[in-house]
């Protein structure tokens, strides 16, 4: 900031008007003096905290959306799962997931867009597998009673970075069948390396062992063809009447 001098010597013209001008400097250096406290903590106000530094270094554009990304090029979720339809059950946290976008940008971009367009808000987990995967990813119908008709477009494949591109290894997080235009998910619940060979794209995401514990805490014994995705395709009402212990993705967002 510039500093301003003012003469201190009285005019030989009129003393009175000399003794207004010896004020004068005394009124501005106060008034400059509250100025300069206010910039200051206008600024302290508005500056990023440390970890703010740290995670928000970065900016991506993905379709007309920005996303936050880390300088190792990662992207936080997290993800609110409950069981709604049974308060006992034990399958309830945030699911805290890390995006590899540095290493799988196509499918990592596919998975934020559906998280920016609440796609997998009130997603029921309609397939538990014992000992292999959980998925979900099929809306339920809207308000109106609309059934939701979700379409994805199918990303390319991201192709693999030797000693860098995730696997089908426990808490990996990939597209069902490797095709993003499912609009569905599924985490491995132990290491599947044979899904590594079926076509498509691979995981893109990891979560921590915290939310993987979360994750083996879903009921699993609702047996395949049970009548699970009919259920999920007509409501809450029907999953809380034939499958109470079913649960749920309450709402995802990114940090």
């Amino acid at each position: 900031m510039k500093s301003s001098s003012y003469s201190t010597t009285p005019p030989q013209r009129s003393l009175k008007r000399a003794s207004g001008i010896k004020r004068c400097p005394i009124v501005v250096v106060s008034w400059l003096a509250a100025l300069a406290i206010f910039s200051l903590i206008v600024l302290v106000s508005r500056t990023p905290s440390a970890a703010e530094h740290t995670r928000a270094d970065k900016i991506v554009k993905v379709k007309n959306q920005i996303i936050q990304s880390s300088r190792d090029g990662h992207v936080i979720v997290e993800c609110k799962l409950d069981t709604p339809h049974d308060t006992s059950a034990p399958a309830h946290g945030i699911l805290h997931i890390t995006v590899h976008r540095s290493i799988s940008p196509l499918a990592s971009d596919a998975f934020l867009n559906m998280i920016k367009s609440e796609h997998f808000n009130g997603c029921y987990l309609f397939r538990v597998v014992k000992r292999f995967i959980v998925q979900w990813g099929i809306e339920a119908p809207h308000s109106d009673g609309q059934q939701a008709k979700v379409k994805f477009d199918k990303v390319g494949i991201d192709p693999p970075v030797t000693g860098q591109s995730l696997l089908n290894v426990r808490g990996s997080l990939n597209f069902a069948g490797g095709n993003s235009g499912t609009g569905q998910v599924y985490v491995n619940i132990n290491n599947n390396p044979h899904l590594d060979k079926e076509p498509g794209s691979l995981p893109f995401a990891m979560l921590d062992d915290k939310s993987l514990e979360i994750i083996k805490s879903v009921f699993d014994g609702y047996s395949a063809g049970m009548g699970q995705v009919k259920a999920v395709k007509q409501g809450a009402d029907e999953v809380k009447k034939l499958f109470p212990k079913m649960s749920r993705i309450e709402k995802c967002w990114i940090v």
